[in-house]
């Protein structure tokens, strides 16, 4: 398929629906604000009593003790976090610079958190920023970017952007020199696409996990020993599945290759979803996973946004919220009120999105100067009621102080 062509079909995170969906996907986002119904969690969806624990039911398998200590070993390191020092010095940004980011959609905080902060990034340094919404169109990512050529951009920073879905508008910004940096993104050599890369640079992550998609994984993994603790090595797991975008197949495949050393642990159900199914569409179909599934105690969503926008709404209505593990992503503040008010969602494995748009700005700057961008420190942090949870009103916030670091590093203080 042309990923570069309009018959493309987006899946991205943080990604805007279009506009006839926009007014469905606020209405879902707002079971957030709103108190649900009471419910007897002990009942299943269908309003009959679980059969998980009843007289007819197998006895479990016995839990390997070593497989219980590894996973609570793992998430130990998470909660304590994996940030590193952001960097203390750069080359001095030359002002001037104009410079374009490409947003995949601007509606949710998965997006535009990290672009709102690279934009300002950007401003600090003396860029012109130009902020291009896609509004959830895989069409428009390649447009941004022709647009950004056209206007004689510097450079072009692209947020969650595959390689693989702007190919040919990548190879028209190297024609024209004009720089490309990536975050959260794969290049065209990722093993999945076989091809060369073409962004001029991306966000780095640090080599402690390798490559940004072993990073991902690494991320995903640790969600799945949350699971395994919480569930005493008895994980019975719906697992969302959302591969058209690299970052977030990599992520599921961390979730389920972890879950998968848990030998009396097993995802249950994986259900598909796309962007356009955000809303009453995604959580008709969680309904039906939890009512086909009444022995299901965890479920995994690759990222925040999915549970806003119907799965959160599918556990509440359920009847079966304080049965349920449920761990999703970034530790955005919409999210972290949902697991502080235990409503859906019970952990997430932060991650520090303000960083990232500071980080892409210095990667950039690395780039225009002809050097390779410097580790930025980013790192995660597993988040749930008992640990780290950030201040009400607030999403996560990582334990350094980036911006001052930044702001000295580049001489803007």
């Amino acid at each position: 398929m042309d990923r570069d062509s309009d018959s493309c079909r987006l899946v991205v995170v943080g990604r805007r629906l279009p506009s006839a969906l926009v007014a469905i996907a606020l209405a879902a986002f707002a079971f957030a604000c709103n108190s649900g119904s009471a419910h007897d969690p002990g009942a299943a969806a269908s309003g009959e009593p679980a059969t998980v624990g009843s007289a007819s039911a197998a006895p479990a398998a016995s839990v390997d003790p070593a497989v219980l200590a590894y996973a609570q070993h793992q998430i130990d390191l998470a909660y304590a976090g994996t940030d590193r020092e952001p960097p203390t010095a750069a080359t001095k940004p030359q002002k001037g610079k104009k410079v374009w980011i490409i947003s995949p959609s601007q509606i949710g905080e998965s997006a535009s958190v990290a672009t709102n902060a690279a934009k300002e990034a950007g401003e600090l340094v003396g860029w012109k920023m130009t902020l291009f919404d896609a509004k959830g169109d895989p069409a428009a990512f390649s447009a941004g970017i022709r647009q950004a050529i056209a206007a004689k951009a510097d450079g072009i920073i692209l947020h969650a952007i595959d390689c693989a879905w702007v190919k040919q508008a990548l190879v028209e910004a190297q024609a024209a020199k004009v720089k490309t940096l990536a975050y959260y993104a794969l290049d065209c050599d990722d093993p999945s696409v076989k091809g060369e890369p073409l962004y001029s640079g991306s966000v780095n992550f640090g080599s402690q996990f390798g490559d940004y998609a072993s990073l991902t994984r690494a991320w995903g993994a640790v969600k799945a020993d949350w699971v395994i603790v919480k569930t005493q090595g008895h994980a019975k797991a719906i697992s969302f599945k959302e591969d058209e975008l690299l970052v977030v197949k990599y992520i599921r495949e961390g979730f389920e290759q972890e879950l998968a050393k848990c030998t009396t642990c097993e995802v249950v159900k994986t259900v598909d979803f796309t962007i356009p199914d955000f809303g009453p569409k995604l959580q008709q179909k969680a309904q039906g996973a939890l009512l086909q599934h009444p022995e299901a105690n965890a479920i995994h969503v690759p990222y925040d946004t999915p549970m806003l926008l119907g799965i959160g709404n599918a556990v509440m209505e359920s009847g079966r919220n304080d049965q349920l593990s449920v761990i999703a992503g970034e530790g955005f503040p919409s999210n972290v009120q949902l697991i502080r008010d235990n409503r859906g969602q019970d952990a997430a494995n932060a991650f520090p999105a303000v960083w990232t748009g500071y980080a892409a700005v210095d990667s950039l700057n690395s780039v225009f100067n002809g050097q390779k961008p410097q580790d930025s420190g980013i790192g995660y942090r597993l988040i749930d009621r008992e640990h780290n949870l950030p201040a009400p009103g607030k999403g996560y916030e990582a334990s350094k102080d980036f911006r001052a670091a930044y702001k000295k590093a580049w001489g803007v203080l």
